[in-house]
């Protein structure tokens, strides 16, 4: 093997070092796009959910559920969105005070108003989407001195422990 052959392994060893290198960084662009990009989708659902919360009632609350956590999570409130969605309406025919806004974690944004209450997808990819919405969304809220008017409904320990760090 000659002094030229070593140069060559050295140098190829490098590029491979760089290319992976490379892929690492190309990964965590693409989470920091997906991150921003959801960052952006909610902004002016969060704006609009501000509003509502500013314009409840003294007695009113601003019930938030995790969405999936409560059909797929130990404790199965509801079997399937529809479900969770009908005891929603409930709650909201039994407390005419109160608004309701059910995130789901889902590929595509998107968000259905009924009235009182809000149905919303998060769009992106990535676990704890919802829940880190919801999390950002009441930090927002403790920040207007509004928290105090949110119930946030999941069985998820780590989200709780979260929110009531929060609070």
């Amino acid at each position: 093997m000659s002094a030229q052959d070593i140069i060559l392994g050295s140098r190829v060893a490098h590029l491979r070092e760089l290319k992976t290198e490379l892929e690492k960084l190309k990964a965590e662009n693409a989470r920091l796009h997906d991150e921003n990009q959801s960052l952006k989708n909610h902004f002016d659902l969060a704006l609009i959910a501000a509003e509502d919360l500013r314009g409840l009632s003294p007695e009113g609350k601003l019930v938030i559920i995790d969405g999936w956590n409560q059909i797929l999570g130990a404790q199965k409130v509801a079997r399937n969105p529809e479900e969770l969605i009908a005891q929603a309406r409930q709650h909201l025919g039994d407390r005419p005070q109160d608004l309701v806004w059910i995130v789901f974690d889902g590929p595509k944004e998107n968000v259905r108003n009924e009235g009182r209450l809000r149905i919303s997808y998060t769009g992106g990819t990535g676990p704890h989407r919802a829940d880190r919405f919801i999390v950002d969304f009441f930090r927002m809220a403790k920040y207007l001195g509004h928290s105090d008017k949110i119930e946030v409904r999941t069985d998820d320990k780590d989200f709780v422990k979260e929110i009531n760090r929060l609070r």
